[in-house]
Order: C-alpha cells, then sequence, then structure tokens
C-alpha cells in the first residue's frame, strides 16, 4: 500500500473528529528532503489555529504508527483562501465572498463575484460588489464551480 494511503487511513477518521475533512495526502522528495504534505479542510475558512491544531494531532500519530520508515518533514496545509467549494456545500457559505463560475454568461459575464445572500433549490444570489442594483439572482444550474474569493 502506498504511504500516501496507509497515512490517509490513518489520520483521517481523527480529522473527522475534529471537524475537518482530509483533502489530500501527498509524500514525494523535494530538493534533499522528503515532505509529507498534509491538506485539510473545513466549511469556511481554514485559519492558521486550524493547522496548527491539526498539526498537533496528526504528528503523534504519526508518530507512533510509524508508517514511514524513512526521516521526513510534515507538512500540513489548507487548499487556500480561495479554496473549491463543491457545489453541494454551497450552502455552508452563505454570507461568504464566492466566486461563480458561469456555464452560461450572465449580463456578458463568465463569473460573478460577490457575497452569497441566498439560495434557494433553484437560484442563488449574490451580491455584486460592482452592479448598481446589487444583487444578481441566477439559476442554480448555470454554475459550473465555485470558490471563496478575497476581495481587494
Amino acid at each position: 500500500m502506498a504511504v500516501k494511503d496507509v497515512v490517509s487511513a490513518l489520520i483521517e477518521p481523527q480529522l473527522k473528529i475534529l471537524g475537518y475533512d482530509l483533502a489530500n495526502v501527498s509524500f514525494r522528495k523535494e530538493g534533499a528532503n522528503y515532505i509529507l504534505r498534509v491538506v485539510i479542510d473545513k466549511d469556511g475558512p481554514v485559519s492558521m489555529d486550524d493547522i496548527v491544531r491539526a498539526g498537533d494531532l496528526i504528528s503523534p500519530l504519526l508518530d507512533e504508527a510509524d508508517p514511514i520508515k524513512s526521516s521526513y518533514m510534515l507538512d500540513v496545509t489548507s487548499l487556500g483562501a480561495e479554496k473549491p467549494i463543491k457545489l453541494e456545500r454551497l450552502e455552508r457559505y452563505l454570507n461568504e465572498r464566492v466566486n461563480l463560475g458561469l456555464r452560461e454568461a450572465v449580463d456578458k459575464k463568465n463569473a460573478l463575484e460577490g457575497e452569497l445572500v441566498s439560495l434557494t433549490k433553484e437560484e442563488v444570489t449574490i451580491k455584486v460588489d460592482n452592479k448598481k442594483k446589487g444583487n444578481v439572482t441566477i439559476r442554480r444550474d448555470l454554475i459550473a464551480n465555485a470558490r471563496l474569493a478575497i476581495k481587494f
């Protein structure tokens, strides 16, 4: 079994208890060192406190099980500030800033960005910053992808 599979099986149940999802595990040589990279996620933004908390959980689990015989560095990270959002979980990001990639242009735009203000089974409404009317409502089936967004 590959290292990433062994590590995933070991840490994923414990991460779930803390409310985190395991997004990815990789183990590879980078320069002179081997890096075990664990990517975590949760609904909403992942903070540095979350990264530290997950690392504090993972490190002793790996020390005890010792699934990697060579020396390595553990790198716990997140999907990033503008992480992708699963469309079926969009409701969990209400009142968050999102970027919605569209299957068809709406107001001559292939993407809309703003605060997610309401959702139904059929429609999504976001408050778009550069719109005079403010809110834009689109059909859910027009959304190709979504991610969290940062306002600069």
